[in-house]
């Protein structure tokens, strides 16, 4: 019983921010094991936030919340274009529903976010909208194999993905989607294309969640259905809360998570990891070997999170649904938000951390696997640190209550803590553009 519990509780969203909050008051206490903390500096940060939002949006409220739709929206230089509404529009125009538009669009957003994991900085996308590198490149990839059908199975219909063309996908498919070669290389290309052949099997094994009302041979399980499912879920008309979401995300797509990351009770568990800071054990000098204990844990589901930050837009905008609870997802603890910590002072990686980075690196910047001790603790401080930033905020909007905009902490990514870490990485590293640290990527992981 404990265990089913432990298990529900650690996939849970409560859990994301309790763990990393727990690392926080660690912190607080000056007891983290791989990082020097200054929270004075947090001010600071949501300074440097503030302005990017007033220069780029002019208030808050003008932010558009954080998700894979940012991808899609092009700036002047590419025509000031909104790839994801050119498309509905033209959907609509040949008498497509709305509903089977939303259907078309999360099925686009949960294959695009899935391959989101980091790029490196010598791979880049040629498009005829241009060159783009790292994450906008890999939206504008999606986009286009999503376009000529390499995730459909339909002969009539390519803008969709179904279980049965991605069970086949090939990695080759993947690598010319791509434009990988020896001269433009892609981290872990080949696990992305697993990835996406495991969503085949989850959609496959879901249909209570991706089955639809019409899934039959003919009509294959789609990411998309899950808006059937959803509208079984209402209490007042179309509304659902972020716990519904949620559980199709962590419970719907949990056969996607390669079975090597940490299980419990024989459950694979996602983006969860020991963590050294709360486990008294950590005072030996190899930290590699933790116990698996329950509350040694911390979860981020951050991909999950990250998908459902981008659903959430397509449920709402196109879906038509009214969803509540929103302020239960955390930000995302990924090397942009994170680096931004580092590169203003508010974290200091401690100098035997940084020299045993460095032996892995091939320049100036430590390198950690995603699994080490040093990267799951700068996570978690990440996830706490957002929610200061945010409130740090919004207290220097001097909101009131009634007049906080909705999906405050995603605008607050978006406008925000994201971008704010990629412009001062460009700005301190110009040639690589890379954070301050650098995780290794198997490409399932960001």
């Amino acid at each position: 019983m404990a265990a089913s519990y432990n298990v529900k509780y650690l996939k849970s969203l409560q859990a994301v921010r309790e763990r990393s909050q727990q690392v926080y008051e660690h912190a607080q206490r000056g007891q983290l094991r791989h990082f020097g903390f200054d929270e004075s500096k947090i001010a600071a940060v949501a300074d440097y936030v503030l302005s990017l939002v007033k220069r780029d949006a002019g208030s808050i409220a003008d932010v558009p919340p954080h998700g894979r739709w940012r991808s899609y929206c092009l700036g002047p230089a590419q025509g000031a274009r909104d790839l994801v509404s050119e498309h509905v529009a033209q959907w609509r125009a040949r008498d497509v529903s709305a509903w089977e538009c939303a259907r078309r669009v999360i099925d686009l957003f949960v294959v695009s976010v899935l391959i989101d994991a980091g790029a490196g900085s010598a791979w880049q996308y040629t498009d005829e909208l241009g060159v783009f590198q790292r994450t906008e490149g890999l939206g504008i990839a999606a986009l286009r194999m999503f376009e000529s059908g390499v995730f459909s199975s339909s002969p009539t219909n390519p803008f969709q993905a179904d279980a049965r063309a991605l069970l086949a996908l090939s990695d080759q498919q993947l690598r010319d989607g791509f434009q990988v070669s020896d001269a433009n290389p892609l981290l872990g290309c080949e696990n992305r294309a697993e990835l996406l052949r495991s969503l085949g099997r989850a959609l496959d094994q879901g249909p209570r969640y991706f089955g639809g009302k019409c899934a039959c041979n003919s009509h294959p399980a789609r990411p998309g259905f899950m808006l059937d499912y959803l509208s079984g879920c209402t209490e007042a008309p179309m509304t659902v809360s972020i716990d519904d979401i949620w559980e199709v995300v962590i419970d719907g797509f949990a056969p996607v998570w390669p079975a090597g990351r940490t299980q419990l009770d024989g459950v694979p568990l996602g983006d969860v990891w020991p963590c050294s800071t709360l486990a008294p054990e950590a005072d030996m000098p190899d930290e590699t070997e933790l116990p698996l204990r329950p509350e040694g844990l911390v979860p981020f589901h951050k991909l999950s999170q990250w998908l459902t930050w981008s659903l959430l837009e397509v449920i709402v905008k196109l879906g038509g649904f009214t969803v509540l609870k929103t302020e239960r997802l955390t930000g995302l603890p990924e090397y942009r938000n994170g680096g931004l910590l580092v590169d203003m002072g508010v974290l200091t990686l401690n100098e035997r951390d940084r020299e045993r980075g460095l032996q892995q690196s091939n320049d100036e910047i430590p390198v950690f696997a995603g699994s080490d001790p040093v990267i799951v603790e700068w996570r978690a401080m990440t996830v706490a640190l957002l929610d200061r930033v945010a409130e740090a905020v919004r207290a220097k909007c001097a909101l009131p209550e009634g007049q906080v905009p909705d999906m405050f902490l995603a605008r607050v990514l978006e406008g925000g803590t994201w971008k704010a870490g990629r412009e001062i990485a460009a700005r301190l590293r110009p040639e690589t553009k890379d954070p301050p640290i650098n995780i290794i990527s198997d490409g399932t992981l960001f």
